[in-house]
């Protein structure tokens, strides 16, 4: 029996659900992507230490993600709370979590010295995170199909984005002599947006299922094509990630502005983002797969071949232009990779675990090309010079692999389907 006043029909309303997930996104962000130029500026962690955090987020948030549907069913049951409730226990803990930097550093002292409380922070922030996005992904959707729903999920893009880069701009400043304090201040803000749960339902609205439901022959191979391309982009992306600070710093950023500059991926992600909404005619088209793929590829190259090939200004000037195709190739393949998996899939906490297990796989391969090439240089087996081609081979690799694969589907599909 339905709670009263709880219309499974009805969806969640679209302001309080954008600036819930902005507000979230804030912290995720930093916490995610970000969390390396802290560790590096803050606690004089190496690169070695870097990939290996990146590994340990990995592995958390995915397994959070892909047992997203299960838990919460299970902590609904044994406990007898809502969706909306476990939301707000979530908010509590990630909260919490977001203060412990700043006690380690009263317990330890500043750097190097309370380390193991960044340690801690991420390695359980980050399945948090696993089991959230999938909840607010069920909220988001919920109630809604056909062109309400690819409205919902374009602006739903556009929202957690821009939050990273007001994030990376706000944190970057703080990230060698306040990291704690920029840490804190999301915290707060978890705390901030339980107050826009009100106006959330107890459960998330029911899926709609249009009767008879039709969706376009391609949309199948499309899913299965961009849940091909959505771990490997986010495998590049976290490859990339933890080399940006020494990057950077080979290329003469000043600490203080490098988190800033990141931004060179996020905002053109962002603003891709926007454009894929107004304009929707990639819907069921599959160069949109193979574009995607192309930016990925070469955007990551420039980026990582930027500092250790070219250097000096015409470095810094080829690593803005990669980081730039980058964040469009990114967007290109989460818009994919979301949509059809909303559209094609149900509009509960399962699918939406499903793409951030995908997400999560990335995260957790892609630090782990980095950490074994860090190691490898740190025991001598490689060159400090082979360090940059080690990463861009193997995960180009795995990127081409996936390219391949759609590749592939795109020839078969163009074969059997005139929709792409």
């Amino acid at each position: 029996m339905n709670h009263p006043g709880n219309d499974l029909r009805r969806a969640t309303p679209a302001g309080p659900v954008f600036a819930f997930t902005f507000a979230n996104s804030l912290g995720t962000g930093v916490v995610t992507t970000g969390i390396y130029f802290l560790t590096t500026h803050a606690y004089g962690f190496s690169r070695a230490e870097n990939y290996l955090l990146g590994v340990a987020q990995g592995i958390t948030y995915v397994v959070a993600a892909f047992l997203a549907g299960p838990l919460v069913r299970g902590i609904r049951r044994n406990l007898r709370i809502s969706s909306r409730t476990l939301l707000i226990g979530l908010m509590l803990i990630m909260a919490a979590l977001c203060a412990l930097p700043i006690a380690g550093a009263m317990i330890s002292g500043q750097g190097r010295g309370s380390a193991w409380s960044i340690w801690a922070t991420v390695s359980l922030y980050s399945p948090l995170t696993g089991l959230l996005w999938p909840l607010v992904e069920s909220y988001l959707s919920g109630g809604l199909r056909g062109e309400a729903l690819r409205s919902r999920v374009g602006w739903w893009n556009v929202a957690w984005s821009s939050a990273l880069v007001v994030a990376y701009l706000g944190v970057s400043p703080l990230a060698e002599s306040s990291a704690t304090i920029a840490i804190l201040a999301l915290g707060l803000i978890h705390l901030g947006s339980i107050a826009l749960l009100v106006r959330f339902p107890v459960e998330p609205p029911a899926h709609l299922d249009e009767t008879p439901h039709t969706i376009p022959a391609s949309y199948p191979a499309l899913l299965t094509t961009f849940r091909v391309l959505l771990p490997a982009s986010y495998l590049l992306m976290a490859a990339m990630s933890p080399y940006l600070p020494k990057a950077m710093g080979v290329l003469g950023v000043a600490a203080w502005m490098q988190m800033g500059l990141s931004a060179a991926w996020l905002l053109p992600r962002t603003l891709t983002f926007a454009l894929l909404q107004q304009w929707q005619g990639w819907h069921g088209r599959w160069w949109h797969a193979g574009g995607g793929a192309v930016l990925l590829l070469g955007g990551f190259g420039a980026t990582v071949l930027s500092a250790a090939t070219v250097g000096g200004r015409a470095g810094l000037i080829l690593m803005i232009a990669g980081l730039a195709c980058f964040g469009i190739g990114l967007a290109v393949t989460y818009c994919g990779a979301i949509y059809y998996a909303l559209e094609v899939g149900q509009s509960e906490v399962d699918a939406g675990g499903t793409h951030e297990a995908l997400i999560g796989a990335g995260y957790t391969a892609g630090p782990a090309i980095g950490l074994a090439a860090a190691i490898g240089v740190r025991q001598g087996f490689l060159g400090e010079e082979a360090f940059e081609g080690v990463i861009l081979g193997v995960a180009t690799s795995v990127a081409v692999g996936a390219v391949l694969i759609v590749v592939r589907h795109s020839l078969h599909g163009h074969g059997h389907h005139r929709e792409g």
